[in-house]
């Protein structure tokens, strides 16, 4: 019951998007907030810090959910092309950072509605991927293969590690 609540509330969104009229907002206590668990590794979405830092360019985290001390809890608020992911703690948003061993790693930044912040989800099986409108890149831990790992952008290969559950709290 509760992943179907989650599918009709980011549908109602898209369709917010569509049909116009959506601004950009600090998240308040309406708003629906979700955690964002990656398939393969099942960590959760942490900025840096566990959410205490609001520095703009702090890298994100696939983390043991059980240790992210309320950090991990996101708002998705529509947006143009997309949606605006803005964690609760720090009230920054997703968006695209700088090289990481060959990749992009995932950080955080006042809000807007460029397209660096803006992202798309695809959904399959209950399961979402998450593209950057800006880069066309999806969102994933670095590996894939354990927790606590760095989350970066990468093009998409479609497998486990790019998937993510977005479960509301």
């Amino acid at each position: 019951m509760q992943r179907v609540l989650t599918r009709l509330s980011i549908l109602l969104g898209l369709l917010s998007v569509l049909l116009g009229g959506v601004t950009v907002s600090a998240a308040n206590a309406a708003d629906p907030t979700y955690r964002v668990l990656n398939n393969a590794t099942g960590g959760s979405l942490l900025p840096q810090g566990y959410g205490n830092s609001s520095a703009d360019g702090i890298y994100m985290y696939a983390w043991n959910a059980a240790y992210t001390y309320g950090g991990d809890q996101w708002n998705f608020e529509g947006s143009y092309d997309g949606y605006l992911i803005r964690n609760t703690k720090t009230g920054k948003c997703l968006k695209p950072g700088g090289p990481y061993y060959g990749k992009t790693y995932l950080t955080q930044g006042t809000c807007n509605h460029t397209p660096e912040f803006q992202w798309t989800l695809e959904q399959r099986a209950g399961l979402y991927k998450l593209t950057n409108v800006s880069s066309r890149q999806v969102m994933t831990p670095y590996y894939g293969a354990g927790l606590n790992e760095v989350v970066v952008l990468e093009p998409d290969s479609n497998i486990a590690k790019v998937w993510w559950s977005i479960d509301r709290i």
